[in-house]
């Protein structure tokens, strides 16, 4: 099949992108691309149509061989399936419609806050997708923008988010807690259907500022003062600790879980549901906190934030 170019000798990203899973090469001749079809289903013809990516010769050319994938939020742009990390160039406002279509090797987002509104359909099937930081800017997030990512296991909306589409996390099956704001003007059943470990409750003030996209050391201590230590360390409606959730949470500072730990140190060892200390859950969702590189590893920094006589005491534990 021949395709126009716009210009001569554009270069062709050989990585396509759309429902078709079929192999083939790319030939350009001028302004002329030759697609020919190379894999054994060669007698089928074409499924479904894909989108390709065209450089000119004078552009800066990605490295087609990684599954590095920089999205410049184009209209009907396409991730590959295979990437495996994005990077979102500074331009981009709009995650565009299926932009990070069935993705299956992606396990982490970091959206920027130049990011207003997530699209229909952005992250559909990622199921991979375990950990994402969303825009502190967002304002919507389309229908089934995350439906399917059966490995995320929370949301943070930032107060910004005003609109949540039909079936946004329908089918996120591993996902145990998002809290709506009040912000939102309208919400149905439908954007958490099949979410059945999901609880978008809060039971206390803690729980709701280890939440916050907006968290800070100063009103975690003052919230641990006001409900008092017990709350602190007691498991909640989500069968976790507050401090769980400040340890899940993409938004957290080094300063608020030291902040929580002076208070309430004993919330340190405590377990949730499935036998996951806080620490666990830092390590696990690689919650970047750990910004003072003069401590050589995590648990040194960890133990560091716990209150002197408190780090004593395990040392002589050990002993």
């Amino acid at each position: 099949m021949d395709v126009d170019l716009e210009h001569a000798n554009e270069v062709i990203d050989p990585r396509h992108y759309g429902g078709d899973e079929g192999e083939y090469r790319f030939f350009v001749n001028g302004t002329t691309l030759t697609i020919a079809r190379i894999d054994t289903h060669e007698e089928e013809g074409w499924d479904i149509g894909f989108w390709l990516r065209a450089y000119l010769p004078t552009d800066t050319i990605p490295d087609f061989t990684s599954t590095v994938y920089t999205y410049h939020g184009l209209e009907y742009e396409r991730a590959p399936k295979d990437t495996t990390e994005i990077i979102f160039h500074p331009s981009v406002t709009i995650i565009k419609k299926w932009a990070f279509y069935e993705c299956r090797s992606l396990e982490r987002v970091t959206i920027p806050d130049t990011v207003t509104r997530i699209e229909v359909g952005a992250f559909f099937n990622c199921r991979s997708l375990r950990f994402i930081r969303l825009s502190t800017n967002l304002a919507s997030i389309g229908s089934g923008a995350f439906r399917g990512c059966s490995s995320l296991e929370a949301a943070f909306l930032p107060p910004t988010v005003t609109h949540i589409g039909n079936m946004a996390f329908c089918r996120c099956k591993s996902l145990r807690f998002l809290y709506v704001h009040e912000s939102i003007q309208f919400i149905t059943q439908s954007i958490f259907k099949g979410c059945d470990q999901l609880s978008t409750t809060v039971s206390n003030n803690l729980s709701k500022v280890c939440y916050s996209t907006s968290v800070d050391p100063q009103t975690i201590q003052e919230c641990i003062v006001t409900d008092g230590i017990e709350r602190a360390t007691e498991v909640n409606d989500q069968e976790m600790t507050a401090l769980h959730i400040l340890c899940t949470n993409p938004f957290v500072t080094a300063d608020c879980i030291s902040a929580y730990l002076q208070l309430a140190p004993e919330a340190a060892n405590q377990q949730d549901s499935d036998g996951m200390t806080p620490f666990q859950y830092l390590c696990r969702n690689d919650v970047t906190v750990l910004d003072d590189r003069s401590f050589s590893s995590w648990m040194i920094w960890w133990y560091h934030c716990m209150p002197p006589q408190t780090e004593t005491g395990k040392k002589r534990k050990r002993e």
